[in-house]
């Protein structure tokens, strides 16, 4: 019985998937970061008692967004939807604090 025997990878290749292991971990650490900060502004809301949710600011960031995907080519529906998750991320965040 053969085992199965995985081809190499061509070169450019690996070089291309390091290139997206990179960016990965760049939008991760922009997240990360990104977190950070709405965690502060979650504070500052609560501490205020100010509403977790800024609905017209969110639907200008979000068109903003659409704007911005649009000029580079992006899908401007797809950036939508994964902003509009990050942004009930936050939301479910800021609403811990009103919790404590």
């Amino acid at each position: 019985m053969q085992a199965d025997v995985t081809p190499p990878v061509p070169a450019e290749l690996a070089e291309l998937r390091g290139q997206i292991d990179k960016i990965d971990a760049e939008i991760i650490e922009a997240l990360a970061r990104r977190f950070a900060v709405t965690s502060k502004v979650g504070q500052l809301k609560a501490m205020q008692g100010l509403n977790s949710v800024d609905p017209v600011r969110e639907q200008e960031k979000l068109q903003g967004l659409r704007n911005m995907a649009a000029e580079r080519g992006l899908n401007s529906d797809f950036v939508h939807d994964l902003f509009q998750h990050i942004f009930n991320e936050v939301v479910k965040n800021h609403r811990s604090f009103l919790a404590k």
